[in-house]
């Protein structure tokens, strides 16, 4: 999933594009965490969820997921990212 969210904020960025990946942390620790953005090179904001609250308030029941929120708050796709990365390029 990462490698699709690093090309959507090189590329989406600058147009208002705001990525923030919320890891769970009832699954990871925050070492691991630290981890993932040192060796992926993550560019964009990442949240450790240290107790899976927020994860939870949101009904996340698998893992990747994506929301794309857009600037109205509605949310206009959500699911596995990889699954159609390039489909979700037209909704951003």
């Amino acid at each position: 999933m990462t490698p699709h969210l690093v090309r959507w904020h090189d590329e989406y960025g600058k147009q208002g594009l705001t990525i923030i990946e919320v890891d769970n942390g009832l699954i990871d620790s925050l070492e691991e965490l630290r981890q993932h953005v040192q060796s992926e090179g993550v560019p964009f904001t990442l949240f450790h969820d240290e107790t899976g609250a927020l994860c939870d308030s949101y009904g996340v029941s698998g893992y990747p997921v994506a929301c794309l929120i857009g600037r109205d708050g509605t949310v206009s796709r959500d699911g596995i990212p990889s699954d159609d990365a390039e489909g979700v390029e037209p909704v951003i």
